[in-house]
């Protein structure tokens, strides 16, 4: 008896498969990971920080932040953190004693991101995340200053691992 060639792929295809699974587990579990970097700023009408730790903001991030209609005139890096993603679970990522973010890659150029204070939920965003774009979060300080956390991507492409 002759059995068609798609019935046959599709009862044998279907065990090769399976077979392929519980040989490579790896092969379900296939994660893709994403390198992003956040960094934690404290905002100020100040010239100078009182915690001479703290380095003035320069570069593509400074002229972002002042080209936004933020109130402050200076910005100070407080925390740079590089982590990786994934697809799987959230990471986590301590940005102070205060604080830190969850991070989740959605995909498709996608994440949410989760920021705690003091242990609590401050805010969370689910946002686009493409190469030369942020996610932005802020809020208010004590004596008109103010924080933002900010997540980019790093320079380095995705990977599948």
């Amino acid at each position: 008896m002759r059995v068609p060639l798609l019935r046959l792929f599709q009862q044998r295809g279907g065990l090769l498969l399976l077979a392929l699974l519980v040989a490579c587990p790896s092969l379900a579990t296939l994660a893709v990971e994403r390198r992003l970097e956040a960094r934690l700023v404290w905002a100020t009408d100040d010239e100078k920080s009182p915690d001479p730790s703290h380095k003035p903001l320069d570069g593509v991030l400074a002229k972002k932040l002042k080209a936004m209609p933020l109130k402050y005139k200076n910005y100070f890096e407080v925390r740079r953190q590089a982590f990786t993603i994934n697809d799987r679970e959230y990471v986590k990522v301590e940005m102070s004693k205060q604080c830190y973010i969850e991070v989740k890659d959605k995909g498709e150029n996608r994440v949410t991101v989760k920021l705690y204070g003091e242990g609590k939920l401050a805010k969370r965003v689910d946002s686009a995340l493409p190469k030369g774009e942020t996610i932005t979060m802020a809020g208010d300080d004590k004596n008109g200053t103010g924080w933002l956390v900010i997540v980019y991507p790093c320079e380095t492409a995705a990977k599948a691992k």
